[in-house]
């Protein structure tokens, strides 16, 4: 069983942005992943699009607590960075001054629907077939070499701390 699900996006002239993905979607069919703070500051940002927000106001709102201002800053210049495509801006994403950052308002806020699903009648190569002999790896010796590697040396450090400490 299949289940469609929409997810929300932000449409810009070159570029899709799906917040759930943390993922631009390019004109050219390429995927660029962003991190999560990246994902959390133009998801915010698209929020508001069209009013600029200050960088201690997108740090106090999407920063997690155990980051900095600096890694915060960090992540704004890779985000920066990551707007543009082939040397030209394709995300809308400006500096305004001193002032802080502003998206553009996006062409279309949406859904994007998810890639369809593949047909049921072409044959999957993962899929096992019933015809064919299974091969059973689990007594070849690559499997329990490690295994019995790791508990040699670690009933050997035992025996050291227990030598040692007696």
């Amino acid at each position: 069983m299949v289940t469609k699900v929409n997810s929300r996006c932000y449409r810009f002239s070159d570029v899709d942005f799906e917040p759930e993905s943390r993922s631009l979607y390019w004109q050219d069919s390429s995927v660029t992943t962003l991190t999560y703070e990246e994902c959390r500051l133009l998801e915010m940002l698209c929020y508001h699009a069209g009013e600029v927000l200050s960088a201690r106001v997108l740090y106090a709102s999407t920063s997690l607590p155990d980051s900095s201002f600096s890694q915060h800053q960090s992540s704004l210049c890779s985000l920066l960075s990551k707007s543009y495509r082939q040397g030209e801006k394709a995300l809308p994403l400006d500096v305004v001054g001193d002032h802080g950052y502003r998206v553009s308002l996006p062409q279309k806020t949406y859904q994007r629907q998810a890639m369809p699903a593949p047909d049921p009648s072409v044959p999957d190569p993962l899929d096992v077939h019933i015809d064919e002999p299974v091969i059973d790896n689990i007594g070849t010796n690559r499997h329990i070499l490690p295994i019995i590697a790791v508990t040699l040396i670690s009933l050997l450090t035992v025996a050291a701390a227990f030598a040692y400490f007696m």
